[in-house]
């Protein structure tokens, strides 16, 4: 085994280990993993990163201290089920810890964009990576249970605490590891993904943003309809970013339909937008409802600058790399907006 794939090893082990700690030290779970989730994945995979660009020993340092900001800021802060501040925290923080990696992969806070365009590659196929090997390993799982319980044995929950808890930390080490040791076939199964999914979501969208004109549902009151809206904007907006950066820059029939995608999610995100707004000035302001109508601005100009720069290739006048840095310069917006819920939310809320 040569020394790298031995440092691998023990940083699988160690994600492991931390996600163990429960049941190691009798340790209530629904404590412990709404604080520690980044703690268990985030530490090994700066740790990984940095010895892949062969860090030295102080800026690995420091990168994996700023990780444990948001980590122990959330281990001290008062939490629970019903304070929303915690949920915003804690969910917000992943994305913090994400921009950390984001940084150690482009070398600090002055990559060049063609690094910054090279993470985002990097994150679209760790999500498809990591999603295989969870399919993977759920069959695995049930097929597993269901053997040993057709002979009279249930092994669930010795399963899940002691294979399950080591397995899902080291999905992505596991994908990171799959994704720079088998370039050739990762470059072949993401844009292939990409290009299959992006035709059938703009579809979905375009029928889902007519039927909800005729739908007994209203958007303006109904909540979890609103966060269902949520959410399939940020996927779309996440889906034209992983695109975008595996598009042929001859293929001009997938720029008109990403930017007739980026359109439509304008429309729809002004609508999910002016539904927030109604229930903020009506019920009143709540970190949930602050937190989504600053990320909808976010998306919103964000969606709007992606537009434009799409329309600008589609007549040729910029090309693909005008576009991708359009993309990439307005990241760093997003991660003050989550440093803000992480840090100040809880605050300004008083851990409400």
């Amino acid at each position: 085994m040569n020394n790298k794939l031995l440092l691998f090893s023990i940083l699988v082990l160690i994600s492991g280990f931390i996600a163990k700690v429960p049941f190691l030290f009798n340790i209530d779970p629904e404590l412990f993993y709404p604080r520690n989730v980044g703690t268990i994945v985030f530490p090994t995979l700066i740790t990984y990163l940095s010895l892949r660009y062969k860090f030295n020993l102080y800026s690995w340092l420091i990168y994996l201290a700023i990780s444990f900001i948001p980590i122990i800021f959330l281990n001290l802060i008062p939490g629970g089920d019903n304070s929303d501040t915690f949920f915003l925290s804690s969910t917000h923080s992943l994305f913090f810890l994400l921009s950390i990696c984001g940084l150690v992969y482009i070398g600090g806070i002055r990559g060049k964009n063609n690094k910054k365009i090279d993470f985002l590659h990097y994150c679209g196929d760790l999500i498809i990576m990591s999603g295989l090997l969870l399919i993977s390993g759920g069959l695995f799982t049930v097929i597993t249970i269901g053997l040993f319980q057709e002979i009279g044995f249930n092994i669930e929950d010795f399963y899940f605490e002691n294979v399950v808890v080591w397995g899902l930390p080291a999905i992505p080490l596991i994908a990171s590891y799959w994704i720079f040791n088998n370039k050739d076939l990762v470059s072949k199964i993401s844009p292939l993904i990409a290009k299959i999914f992006t035709p059938f979501v703009f579809l979905i969208l375009f029928i889902f943003s007519f039927a909800i004109i005729f739908s007994d549902k209203n958007i303006l009151v109904d909540r979890e309809l609103l966060l269902m809206f949520n959410v399939i904007i940020i996927a779309v907006l996440a889906l034209i970013l992983f695109s975008l950066s595996h598009i042929n820059s001859s293929n001009k029939f997938q720029f008109i339909l990403l930017f007739s995608l980026s359109f439509i999610s304008i429309i729809d995100n002004l609508i999910v937008l002016f539904a927030i707004s109604s229930r903020l000035f009506e019920f009143g302001i709540t970190p949930n409802r602050l937190a989504l109508t600053g990320l909808n601005l976010l998306v919103s100009f964000h969606l709007i600058i992606i537009s434009k720069q799409l329309f600008l290739l589609i007549l040729r006048k910029v090309n693909t790399n005008n576009v991708l840095n359009s993309i990439v310069s307005y990241l760093p917006i997003y991660v003050i907006w989550t440093s803000v819920v992480i840090f100040l939310f809880p605050i300004i809320f008083n851990f409400k």
